[in-house]
């Protein structure tokens, strides 16, 4: 005869198991709230993080504004890369982070604006060549700023959209290099190439302007052989700022005009000016693993800057998403 099993015995397994579930079951919860409590708190302290990142590239955007506008930093007359605004800032302190800051003088550049008066659009075509770069990319760029009802050899420019969808062209002067984007032809790799040598000058007024003026005191070697100059031979170094004395203010100007006639072409000449009121602003704001980014073109008129064009990484391209 086989004995049966105690109802007590049977019902203390029970338990037993229903308990051993139920503390499984709580440690399962504990478990998923910590971990979605400790993501939550990372996410968090990111977008803080993004918020301050942002906060110090402004500010670092505000001290460059400050070197531009002034005087000492920034002397008037003579544009030079001697001068303390051209001194790359990156990794400073402030704060919980740091900040960098890089300014560039914009008329040390080929502006892409002005590709229709044909002397500066064969400039632009031998950057182009100089950097590898195709220099049909160039008539691509005059088609599509050219101005409405202005026929252009190069064809239509709505057929040199890079979007997959159907684009108007632009038909006005570029407001930045990454307009550039939307033509066939460009990509990041190109813009960035491009950018310490080529930029496009804004105006307030949209219209096509005459074509820029280049200084040779700031501008690279690979620019002014592209507008016309020797090569590896740049303008007189040490750039006074400010000049101690008109006697030294001749002497530099008597070695310069030297420099420009015997090193530059007769069209050449014509093209440069030492003088430069448009720059460009690169800061950057770092906090923990954030970083956010800020460009801006600001124009310089006696002791004030006015900013013609601003763009600044998105705070959620600075944050991690959640991934579960």
């Amino acid at each position: 005869m086989t004995a049966r099993p105690s109802p007590i015995r049977t019902e203390r397994g029970v338990a037993l198991l229903s308990a051993l579930f139920a503390v499984a079951l709580l440690t399962v919860v504990v478990v998923e709230m910590t971990d979605a409590t400790l993501v939550h708190t990372h996410l968090t302290r990111n977008a803080g993080n993004a918020m301050a990142a942002q906060l110090l590239a402004r500010s670092a955007a505000l001290a460059g504004e400050a070197l531009l506008s002034s005087d000492d930093a920034n002397p008037p007359g003579v544009t030079c890369r001697q001068n303390p605004w051209a001194l790359p800032l990156f990794g400073i302190p402030a704060g919980s982070g740091v900040v960098g800051l890089q300014v560039s003088d914009e008329t040390g550049k080929l502006d892409l604006n002005s590709v229709h008066e044909e002397r500066y659009r064969t400039a632009v075509q031998s950057l182009f060549a100089s950097l590898e770069l195709d220099p049909s990319l160039v008539d691509r760029v005059a088609a599509w700023i050219k101005p409405p009802g202005e026929a252009m050899a190069t064809g239509a420019a709505s057929i040199y959209c890079a979007l997959d969808m159907s684009c108007t062209p632009r038909e006005e002067p570029l407001h930045s290099l990454e307009e550039l984007l939307l033509i066939r032809g460009f990509d990041e790799p190109a813009l960035a190439r491009l950018r310490p040598y080529a930029t496009v000058v804004p105006r307030a007024d949209g219209k096509a302007g005459p074509a820029q003026s280049v200084n040779p005191l700031t501008a690279d070697p690979i620019v002014l052989a592209a507008i016309g100059c020797e090569s590896g031979s740049p303008p007189p170094d040490g750039c006074p700022s400010p000049f101690a004395s008109d006697e030294a203010k001749n002497e530099w100007d008597a070695k310069f005009l030297e420099w420009k006639s015997s090193s530059c072409t007769p069209e050449a000449q014509r093209m440069l000016k030492t003088q430069s009121n448009l720059y460009s602003v690169f800061a950057t704001g770092t906090v923990g693993d954030v970083t956010q980014r800020l460009r801006e073109t600001v124009r310089r008129t006696g002791d004030t800057t006015q900013r013609l064009w601003w763009q600044e990484s998105r705070l959620a391209e600075g944050m991690p998403v959640e991934i579960r």
